[in-house]
């Protein structure tokens, strides 16, 4: 690292940091977040697809929840790979415990902006739990709901509808209490009299259960098992839809479109969100259409 700058304030400030970049504990910290943001990284992209289900995000936040109780328990790996990169950069592994400053105190001042002097011998116990400790409980909290939202739907896959009658009743009887409005009595007796059908059809998700229903006409018949199926797959598994929908607005709804009215800015938004229907209309039909319906001619036989 070099700077060109004559100034004595840049120059401290950039061999300050230049000295905490080629410390150990900078790169044993920069090894622990590649192994913790690697698969999450993964994790979220997928959770952002539009045609994702909440069982599939469910499956995969297990996944992510596992990985890093894994980790957890592995910190010798990250420090082998700490110490390689380091023998191979020229980095010493032996950091000298910095002094550290204690400023004055008053009594009416609150002691709470002491910095942790952190070296490798505390770095497990002052970094590397709390931080994996924060992620598994932030996990566990945040996806309780989703967790609980698969466990009421579970008896509706195609898997468990295979299984024991007993399942299939107690759960069907439970989703009709929750859904009373949208979903009839006939549920259950629907349930057990598809599963025959479904015997040899080798389905493995919601989905394929409400396009075997929809391909086969039996909408009519099983017309409770399609809704519910309808309402599992209709639930957002994030917010990155109105996240985007935010986004858009900001975009649309400038400096210079400051005085746009409402109904205008809600057809132009909802063109920019489905820009996939959008691009599916035929711009040269809708004009002459609009021509026609505001011509100002008229003829006469």
């Amino acid at each position: 690292m070099s700077l060109s700058s004559n100034k004595v304030d840049e120059k401290h400030m950039a061999i300050s940091i230049k000295k905490k970049i080629e410390s150990f504990v900078f790169l044993l910290m920069l090894c622990l977040w590649a192994r913790v943001l690697s698969p999450l990284h993964g994790i979220s992209k997928l959770l952002q697809k539009q045609d994702i289900d909440l069982q599939k995000a469910l499956d995969r936040l297990t996944d992510a929840y596992t990985c890093m109780q894994q980790l957890r328990n592995d910190y010798c790996s990250v420090v082998e790979n700490a110490s390689n990169l380091a023998i191979k950069w020229g980095i010493p592994t032996d950091d000298k415990v910095a002094h550290q400053k204690k400023a004055r105190l008053f009594f009416d001042v609150i002691d709470g902006d002491r910095r942790l002097n952190i070296t490798y011998d505390n770095f497990k116990i002052k970094v590397f739990l709390p931080i994996f400790d924060t992620i598994i409980c932030q996990h566990k909290d945040r996806f309780k709901g989703l967790h609980n939202v698969c466990t009421i739907f579970n008896f509706l896959k195609p898997q468990t509808l295979l299984g024991p009658d007993e399942i299939t009743i107690k759960g069907s009887y439970d989703f009709i209490q929750m859904y009373q409005t949208d979903i009839s009595s006939d549920l259950t007796s629907q349930l057990l009299s598809i599963k025959e059908i479904i015997n040899n059809k080798n389905l493995n998700s919601f989905q394929a259960l409400a396009s075997f229903i929809l391909e086969n006409d039996f909408a009519t018949s099983y017309s409770d098992i399609l809704g519910a199926c309808i309402i599992y797959l209709t639930l957002p598994v994030t917010v990155a839809t109105a996240e985007r929908s935010f986004s858009k607005l900001k975009i649309i709804k400038s400096y210079l479109r400051n005085s746009i009215g409402q109904e205008r800015l809600s057809n132009i938004s909802i063109l920019n969100i489905e820009q996939l229907r959008t691009k599916e209309i035929d711009m040269d039909k809708i004009l002459t259409n609009f021509s026609n319906m505001k011509a100002i001619k008229m003829k006469f036989d």
